[in-house]
């Protein structure tokens, strides 16, 4: 079995928290870097270029709510 890096393992959890946000963008940059050794604005740009999934579109969650209470005028007649 390959032997992994404990830098390039500490890179991917900085990701991965950052990713289900548990980092923030300015926390996750910095520990990106030290690991890294990429520069600020270069570990930033690649960091941004990431998808989260903590969040949450507040218009979407608007149309859900409205169409219930639609469905909901309608069953109450």
């Amino acid at each position: 079995m390959a032997k992994i890096d404990a830098k390039t393992t500490g890179s991917i959890d900085v990701l991965v928290a950052y990713k289900k946000g548990g980092l923030t963008l300015d926390q996750a940059v910095d520990r990106f870097r030290k690991l890294t050794g990429l520069t600020v604005e270069i570990a930033e740009k690649f960091i941004k270029g990431m998808g989260r999934d903590n969040i949450i579109s507040l218009e979407a969650k608007r149309k859900s709510y409205t169409s219930r209470q639609e469905e909901t005028n309608d069953i109450r007649g």
